[in-house]
């Protein structure tokens, strides 16, 4: 369970998401580069946010304590890359890399709850900030070349090599810091 887990944390995804940036700049154009860009906005710093504002104040969800980051940067990521592939490729191969993305993005959510690292409710808010990310890439997405299995088979072995070495970037020490400075600085918090 700690090598899945490891496919969501930053260390991975970002690295990941950085090979998909520079792949969509180069192929698909500086439009589709920006909107993936922007989709990494909305879910690292929806998720950042939330956090952040969680630490300063209170949850606005009974429950959350601390959204998944593991699981909506999984979303975006991997959701991300299944969907390049698929607008890419025909037939069977779209299946499967669609269904191949799915399976790692619930592999991760799964196992941030089978580890005790999050709840249900946290991994879900999780899968929602990952999933409008997803949303805003797949909407603006139109499809770029055809060479899409050398971005496929790099971001694979980046990411499990990444994982095998399991070095850990943990952010959220400094959501933690951003959120108490917040909630000393100011005093304003909900609830």
């Amino acid at each position: 369970m700690q090598y899945v887990t490891n496919l969501g944390d930053s260390s991975v995804v970002l690295p990941v998401a950085l090979l998909i940036l520079i792949w969509l700049f180069c192929l698909a154009g500086k439009r589709t580069a920006l909107l993936w860009c922007c989709a990494l906005f909305v879910a690292g710093g929806g998720t950042a946010i939330l956090k952040i504002a969680i630490d300063a104040c209170t949850a606005p969800v009974t429950g959350l304590n601390s959204p998944s980051g593991h699981t909506g940067m999984s979303t975006l990521v991997y959701g991300g890359l299944a969907l390049v592939i698929s607008a890419e490729t025909t037939s069977w191969r779209r299946v499967v890399s669609s269904a191949a993305g799915v399976a790692i993005i619930a592999a991760v959510a799964l196992s941030r709850v089978v580890l005790g690292a999050h709840d249900i409710i946290e991994v879900i808010v999780g899968l929602l900030i990952g999933g409008a990310a997803l949303a805003l890439f797949a909407h603006g997405y139109v499809g770029a070349d055809r060479r899409i299995w050398p971005l496929a088979c790099t971001c694979a072995a980046l990411a499990a090599a990444l994982a095998f070495f399991n070095h850990s970037v943990p952010l959220e020490p400094l959501w933690h810091r951003l959120g108490a400075e917040l909630r000393e600085a100011t005093g304003i918090c909900w609830g």
